[in-house]
Parts: C-alpha cells; structure tokens; sequence
C-alpha cells in the first residue's frame, strides 16, 4: 500500500505536468479575454496544483439529479439532490472564483446505465441557484438540444430531440430574469465560519486503507450532513505546502476528522492556529501514519500529542455484536461510530470531558479537550455519527449562526455571499411541498425588489434570496 500511495502521487504530478504542458502551448495563441479552465474535479490527481499551475480558474460539471438514478438511487441519504451542494463547496475549496460548465436541465442516462427521471418543475432553478450560493459566478446548462445518435441519446438537455417548446426553455427564461436581478452578488465570497480540514495525503491513502477509509468516510459525510440540518454554512479547507495561517484564521473552528498522516509542517500550522485562538477538532486515529503511510511507533496520536494534550494506551473497532457505543458529554450521549480510541489525559492543560458509558472501555476517557495557547483543541475517540457532528456544532456555539435572521425548517438550505459590508442570504427549500420560515428583521428580497418580514412561505423547490446587511 505505501508504494501505491507513491503511484497515485505520480499519477497526479504526471497529470498536472501535461495540463501544464496543454496550459503554456494554449496561453501563446488566446486572445486577450479567453481562459483556460476544466470541468470537473477528478480523483488521484492534486486538483489546487494544476489550479495554480494551468488554469484560470476551476468550473464544474453539477448533476444533483443523479440523487434519483434508478440504478442507484439510496432512500437512506438524507441529502439527495442536497448533496451536490458538498461537491461545490469542494469545488470552492480549489477555487474560490468558479463557474459551472455543465448545469444539469433534462434528464439523464446513457443506454447502459444511469437512468433518471427530468427534473421536475422548479429543480432546474432549485439547482442553478444551488450553484450560485455556494460560489458560482458563471453556469452553462448542459445540453441545448438532446443528442439523437450516440451513448447519451438519454442525457436530456433544455430541448428534446424535436426542438419544441417546453416547460424546461420555459423555466431557462424564468431563472435568466430571475439572474438579471441578482447580478450585485457576482464577485461576493461565499462565507462560513466552520472549515473541514482535508489534505491530499489522506484523501489518497484512504482510497487504500479500508481501516482509515471507513471512518473518514462515515465521519465526512455526517459532519457536512449535520452542518446542513443546522444551517451552519462550511467550507472544505485543503492543507498545502506553504499555506499560511491566514487562511486558517478566518475560522472559528476547524474540524480535522481523522489525520492519519500527519507532516510536522501541518501540526505546526494547525499549532498557531489554535494557539492564536482557534477551536481544532480531531478524530480518532491521529498521527499513526508518516507521510510514506508507515505506522509510527511512538506513542499515539504521533505528531499531534502535544498538540492534543492525549495519549491513547489502547483503541478498537466497535465490534458488530456490541451496537452502538456512546458517550456521556454532560448529561448527553453522543454515539462514538465505528472505532474508539481509548484516550487519556497527557497535559496539565488537558481536562476529560465525556466516558465511554457502554462496551469493554466504558468508564475510560472518550473525548479530551486540551488548552493550546489561547485557543482549545477536542480529540474525540470515534468516528462522527450524524448527532455527535450535530452535537459538537452546537455545544462549541457554531450551529444556526443566523439564527438571528431567520428561522427556518430542516429541508431547507441556507447560504450567504459577502462583498464588502453587504451580505446576500440564499434560501433553497428541497422539499416537494411549500414550507414556512420566518424572518426576524424587515430584508429585502433581491427576486422581488420588496421588503419582507415575519412568516414567509416558500414554495416546493423554491428559492429566495435576500440582502441582510
């Protein structure tokens, strides 16, 4: 596995050599206003490098309808279409100026495989302004016409085969006026206050390693679920070589699930981050691994010890025949998913705050919080189950931060652009029925040039946007 992990770094240093290669030849003959971009984020390849070293800026291909693919489709994701918002944040993460090459109009699937229904009445908006909440500047619907030969003779575009009118050109025209009105939002930034650490060395050796790719895929998508369901707006946080601390201060908390491979470049940066006032969350199952992929015989968690004030004498996978394992955090229990780490206190600045209260380990230290600096770092020994992420949001203050604003229900999805001192709230109602929020203060709906307050009813698939400040 270690040498496969060194494959798939080449793998991506080949790649971005020819982008780069493609990038220069292209760059002599462009005119003046042209770019170079791409229209995807792939996998086994350092997507912010070949940002950096080839294009102008990044643009994605976003298809939310494949939530309802009949090959595919999981009544268990409490996400769905919703989960497409994830995939842009990763997108903004590499490239906070993005566009969407490819928004999704019709439906999809080739004559193999992938077969779905057309969206329905409103998706369409729904979906571009998905886009435009979570950071795009730029979106082009794919298709215009549907292709009539070919593997994609089902990959439905804004018209079908026969060029008619049809509901879909009808509602392309609706979102154009509806863009027409919102063009001071072009160029603001979207902004979130709680960042979720990734960095390419863990991505990779997770496609590896089923120990480390269990967890880290469990605990990923219940932290992004959970910041949804509570409305607290998230950004994806790529850790580089030669990344200052200045894009890591402008978070209140970061979230680092599970840091297997750690550098000692990155624990020092995440110490001046925390030790300048920064809330760091870890995982369980820091620091066991050098960047080779090797495991490290100190004393777990490796590198981040010191930073994390813990030591880990023992750890386990929950065993299938013991259900869930929880852990009392001040009267309430948040389940520790998947693994456990058994922790001890390894700092006088070190202080336990939750037990195991069930398995073999119960009674033995679950979560530890550890005093750095100015700022505070929780190792916590399992994976994240969807109301331990929740849990964690709300008991570090970071859950409904406009709740001050709005209030809102579950199915609904808050965003917020920031330009200057101005502040544009997107609301994105995913349900297939009408929903009520309430607005705490007068604002300004951009789509209708009124003020409005109080109780406000969205319809299915709805959207409004409205300028707060």
């Amino acid at each position: 596995p270690h040498r496969v992990l060194d494959y798939i770094r080449f793998i991506s240093d080949s790649a971005c050599r020819f982008a780069k290669m493609q990038a220069d030849i292209i760059r002599k003959y462009i005119k003046e206003d042209d770019f170079v971009t791409t229209n995807g984020i792939f996998s086994n390849l350092d997507n912010h490098r070949m940002r950096e070293e080839s294009l102008d800026f990044m643009t994605y291909d976003s298809y939310p309808n494949f939530a309802y693919c009949l090959d595919a489709y999981d009544e268990k994701d409490p996400l769905k279409d919703r989960k497409w918002s994830r995939n842009l944040a990763e997108v903004r993460a590499i490239s906070p100026v993005f566009g969407i090459m490819e928004q999704q109009s019709g439906a999809n699937g080739w004559n193999t495989r992938m077969e779905a229904p057309t969206p329905r009445p409103g998706q369409m908006t729904l979906w571009t302004m998905q886009s435009i909440a979570h950071g795009a500047d730029y979106v082009s619907y794919f298709r215009w016409r549907t292709c009539t030969v070919g593997t994609e003779i089902y990959w439905h575009g804004i018209l079908d085969y026969s060029s008619r009118e049809n509901r879909r050109i009808k509602e392309v025209r609706d979102i154009a006026e509806k863009l027409s009105k919102i063009q001071v939002i072009a160029g603001a930034k979207y902004e979130a206050k709680v960042g979720l650490i990734e960095d390419y060395d863990n991505i990779f050796d997770a496609q590896l390693d089923t120990w480390h790719q269990r967890i880290d895929q469990e605990s990923r998508k219940n932290l992004f679920a959970a910041a949804q369901f509570t409305h607290t707006p998230l950004d994806f946080v790529y850790l580089r070589e030669g990344m200052d601390m200045d894009e890591l201060k402008q978070y209140d908390v970061l979230f680092y699930p599970h840091a297997v491979i750690l550098t000692q470049e990155r624990v020092g940066l995440l110490e001046e981050y925390v030790a300048a006032g920064g809330k760091l969350v870890l995982g369980c199952r820091a620091g066991y691994k050098d960047r080779n992929g090797r495991c490290v015989m100190d004393r777990l968690p490796g590198l981040a010890s010191s930073l994390a004030g813990t030591d880990i004498p023992e750890y386990t996978f929950v065993a299938p025949d013991e259900g869930k394992i929880c852990a009392d955090w001040d009267g309430e229990q948040v389940e520790a998913a998947i693994f456990n780490d058994i922790l001890a206190a390894a700092a006088g600045s070190a202080e336990v705050l939750a037990s195991y209260t069930g398995g073999d380990y119960a009674g033995e230290p679950a979560l530890i919080r550890n005093q750095f600096g100015a700022g505070e770092v929780y190792y916590f020994g399992g994976a994240f189950a969807m109301d331990t992420a929740e849990t964690f949001l709300r008991k570090l203050g970071m859950a409904e931060p406009y709740r001050d604003v709005v209030k809102l229900p579950a199915c609904c999805e808050i965003a917020v652009r920031a330009k200057g001192s101005h502040r544009y709230l997107f609301v994105l109602n995913y349900a297939d029925k009408e929903v009520e929020i309430e607005l705490k203060a007068a604002v300004r709906n951009l789509l209708t040039q009124e003020e409005e307050n109080g109780n406000v009813a969205v319809e299915k698939y709805g959207v409004r946007i409205y300028q707060i400040a």
